[in-house]
């Protein structure tokens, strides 16, 4: 390899990854090693996938969030995320068409600074904006914008329609050649050690996303968008957010609330690389729960189904984070947590 190649600094942030799973602090059980060297597979699939996407702030343009992504960082499963990279300080225009999703939110980011933190630059609900049949424009500037996010928020994806929307940059200057350039080496040197920071970034997320909550398992606590700039929140929710810790099979952890009014809320269960499942049973929203009498939930978090209506598959895992988003709403007070035997549910 020449002196300039930028393998050997994948190479060497692959090996970083690696050591984020065999170091972790709590001992790794056959299934919690198996899901953690899955989770560098995924890492390394969705930095080299989005390697070759074009982002190009210069002809920007939206792109669904990949498959191979979908499930790291805390993704929410009923959550779809579109990006499109923008110039820092050009004016941008976004149009659309809402769709029939419970919530579209459109939020800019600024580029990442120390721990891979992006501060969130502007904002809106797409309910704010949008005429009666649904379509809506929302122009946005910022010194420091580099990415914008639109998410949708759903129920039920069978039953809700999409929406669609494109962005243009504004007083972009005419590009009069009908075909944009090739990528240079220069440029895939580039997106080769940005995949690599990338990976960094990701393999480390436990650390940098309320690490020290994991000192204090089983309890929640309040959280907003400017607490966690980490895990590029949403600033139209407020998280309760926990690291859950079951000592054995046998165990499970009870958790009551009483939800606030809102028009969507949901418990996500991730193990402790924020990594969240879609063949197991791993997220819950307000019109999956069954309520109790008084309108309080109840949820069990367990290995495996516990036999009651509300609960969250630990898939053989025993610690890993739990959240709540509460759209639009707070909630009085924070979820309790209860540890209990399993054979003593409903005694």
């Amino acid at each position: 390899m020449t002196s300039d190649s930028p393998w050997p600094v994948l190479h060497d942030a692959l090996d970083f990854a690696v050591t984020k799973i065999d170091g972790d602090r709590d001992p790794l059980n056959d299934r919690e090693r198996a899901d953690g060297e899955a989770y560098v597979l995924r890492i390394l699939t969705a930095v080299t996938q989005n390697s070759v996407l074009r982002l190009d702030p210069d002809h920007p343009a939206f792109v669904a969030m990949a498959d191979s992504v979908r499930h790291l960082g805390a993704a929410g499963p009923d959550i779809d995320y579109d990006v499109a990279a923008v110039r820092p300080g050009e004016r941008h225009i976004v149009r659309g068409r809402r769709g029939g999703a419970s919530y579209v939110g459109i939020t800019v980011y600024a580029g990442a600074g120390a721990g891979g933190a992006s501060a969130i630059v502007d904002s809106v609900d797409v309910d704010a904006i949008a005429a009666p049949d649904g379509a809506f424009t929302w122009e946005f500037s910022h010194p420091s914008a580099v990415r914008v996010i639109v998410r949708q928020y759903f129920h039920d994806r069978a039953t809700q329609p999409r929406g669609s929307w494109t962005i243009e940059r504004v007083d972009a200057p005419v590009d009069s050649s009908p075909i944009r350039s090739l990528m240079s080496s220069t440029e895939m040197r580039y997106r080769i050690a940005n995949a690599a920071d990338t990976l960094r970034w990701n393999a480390q997320l436990n650390e940098l996303w309320t690490p020290e909550l994991r000192s204090t398992p089983n309890r929640f606590v309040r959280q907003t968008a400017d607490d966690i700039v980490a895990a590029i929140p949403n600033p139209d929710v407020v998280y309760s957010t926990a690291w859950w810790r079951l000592e054995d099979v046998d165990q499970v952890l009870v958790l009551d609330l009483v939800p606030p009014v809102t028009a969507y809320w949901s418990l996500q269960l991730c193990d402790r690389w924020f990594q969240s499942y879609p063949d197991r049973r791993a997220s819950l929203h307000d019109r999956h729960v069954t309520p109790n009498v008084d309108d309080s939930v109840t949820i069990v978090v367990s290995d495996g189904d516990p036999g009651v209506p509300n609960w969250l598959d630990t898939g053989g895992h025993r610690t890993g984070v739990l959240f709540f988003r509460w759209l639009h709403a707070d909630i009085a007070e924070q979820p309790q947590c209860r540890l209990m035997e399993r054979s003593a549910l409903g005694g």
